[in-house]
């Protein structure tokens, strides 16, 4: 299958962006800060650093996969790669949590130079079970590592992304609802984005959608924010200009349902 080589280049470098961003968050915590509850429900930050480490380590298997035509699972199961975290959160300090986070980094990095030209057209398996190309992969990793730089919840923000991963990860919350007919319906205003000013986010099956839509109303990596289950920036999250509709502030807003 012929590759998109611009877009896969466009992909590699946002992996790369993310990965360092999201390394940098790390190392602004302490080891003992480590273990201090992360923006995930019922996750410390050490949890969440070892979900991402061993998210790359299932990315290298599946690069292999793609090597070598030999299966090679992301995850055995989910259930396994949840017992994974556990155990690691039990057993890993914090000093080899991030000394391993930047190490893997690194073996990912060296992998995805490796692959020729042939390898990234590749049929493998996500760790969600669906069949994808491994030119996907350096996406996948990189939304992975630019959302889960919010969950260490050390202040940054999503407005700390660059335009195009926000424009891209809104455009992934769409698509991942729409895949599993979520029964959502919002009227989404950017007022940073001229040329996606306005958007309808409506999925579900026949007699689940919300007729009334809601609307959300802020600048692109804000709502993103909101629709990822991350909240809005504190800064903005009394704004009445911002959020719902009328008077209602973001703050206002109900939850979204999962987006992954």
């Amino acid at each position: 299958m012929d590759i998109d080589t611009n877009a896969l280049e466009r992909d590699l470098g946002f992996r790369l962006l993310g990965e360092t961003f999201y390394l940098q968050a790390l190392d602004q915590l302490s080891v003992n800060g480590l273990d201090e509850p992360s923006l995930v429900p019922d996750w410390t930050r050490k949890h969440v650093a070892l979900h991402v480490l061993y998210n790359a380590e299932g990315f290298l298997r599946l690069l292999e996969w793609a090597k070598t035509g030999e299966e090679n699972p992301m995850y055995p199961s989910r259930e396994w790669r949840d017992q994974q975290i556990a155990d690691g959160v039990a057993h890993t300090s914090g000093a080899d949590t991030i000394t391993l986070a930047h190490e893997v980094a690194d073996d990912l990095t060296a992998e995805l130079d490796s692959m020729s030209a042939g390898d990234w057209g590749a049929q493998v398996v996500s760790g969600r079970g669906a069949d994808i190309l491994a030119a996907e992969i350096p996406w996948l990793r990189a939304r992975e590592v630019w959302m889960h730089s919010l969950d260490l919840g050390i202040g940054m923000t999503a407005r700390d992304f660059p335009a195009e991963v926000v424009d891209r990860l809104l455009d992934d919350v769409d698509t991942a609802w729409g895949a599993r007919d979520e029964p959502v319906h919002y009227r989404v205003r950017l007022t940073d984005r001229d040329d996606r000013s306005e958007r309808v986010i409506r999925h579900g099956t026949e007699g689940t959608t919300p007729a009334e839509p809601i609307e959300v109303t802020g600048e692109a990596a804000e709502v993103l924010s909101y629709l990822t289950g991350r909240g809005w920036p504190a800064s903005v999250s009394g704004d009445t200009d911002k959020g719902g509709a009328g008077s209602t502030t973001p703050q206002d807003l109900p939850a979204p349902p999962n987006w992954l």
